[in-house]
């Protein structure tokens, strides 16, 4: 969770996002349901709990981790060490949704029928608004909007890319495949069985099954998304790797010094004490 939005919000204070996350999620959560007064209060009481327990349990790691990059990354990056990379923030990606489930389906067990019939209607809106920018474009545009973004990224780590760099980047981007309107697709199918599996969220089987469910995810990915995705990956890999590969001095140092100033950040928002201080400050400059 954290370690996706620090990879697209660079740009912006790591603490300062953290320290909002709260407010993030829960707009996330009023895009779908309009919850009453007792759902709110359990559904802030519990998700302060989560925060605090990633922010003891897993910012720590996220340092330590962020800050073994620099000696990994400082003589050329492999595509290995980039999925290596990956999978371990995937892991604790699932670590976080294991430990928030359990709120998930306490909070899903006292949806109204009225709140359930509003679900369809939204879900389909966040799904239409997926896909429909890329949808616009034409292949040559997508690919171009790829490798602009995957530019973005890498200059927030790296500083601005060469021109021989940029130019690799659009090349190579004319293997990008289109993929949004498939994962909205995706979406579809497992939202229409999470609608079948909520008509009975009052009996005692709904706890299972919502649990199978979102373990299941990628079973409704399809064959035609899962090759596209797994053929972007596996690109995003290589452009990443042989980018890292070949900074230039700036560059390097750039990429030294933001990996250092990030595991700093981590490190000093795992700090109960420190981060309640920074969180009031956040809050008062909102």
């Amino acid at each position: 969770m954290l370690l996706l939005l620090v990879g697209a919000q660079m740009a912006c204070s790591v603490k300062f996002a953290y320290n909002n996350m709260d407010r993030y999620i829960r707009w996330q959560v009023n895009d779908y349901l309009d919850l009453d007064t007792s759902q709110r209060a359990y559904f802030s009481q519990e998700l302060d709990a989560l925060i605090r327990w990633h922010r003891i349990t897993h910012l720590p790691q996220y340092a330590a981790y962020i800050d073994s990059l620099r000696v990994q990354f400082s003589d050329g990056v492999s595509e290995a060490q980039i999925a290596a990379m990956f999978a371990q923030f995937l892991l604790w990606g699932d670590e976080i949704e294991q430990r928030g489930l359990p709120i998930a389906i306490t909070l899903m067990r006292s949806l109204t029928d009225a709140q359930v019939a509003q679900l369809p209607e939204r879900l389909e809106q966040s799904n239409v608004e997926l896909a429909e920018d890329e949808a616009a474009l034409s292949l040559a545009d997508a690919q171009a909007q790829w490798a602009d973004d995957f530019a973005d990224v890498m200059a927030r780590f790296t500083g601005r890319l060469e021109r021989d760099q940029k130019a690799y980047l659009r090349r190579r981007a004319m293997a990008y495949q289109p993929e949004m309107a498939l994962w909205a697709e995706y979406r579809r199918r497992w939202q229409a069985d999470l609608l079948k599996v909520l008509a009975y969220r009052d009996e005692p089987r709904f706890a299972a099954d919502f649990r199978a469910l979102a373990a299941a995810r990628e079973s409704y990915y399809g064959p035609e998304y899962t090759a596209i995705n797994n053929a972007n990956i596996a690109l995003s890999r290589e452009l990443a790797s042989h980018l890292l590969s070949n900074l230039n001095e700036r560059q390097a140092r750039r990429m030294q010094k933001t990996l250092s100033e990030l595991a700093r950040d981590l490190a000093e928002l795992a700090d109960p004490q420190r981060s309640r201080g920074e969180k009031v400050e956040a809050a008062a400059g909102a």
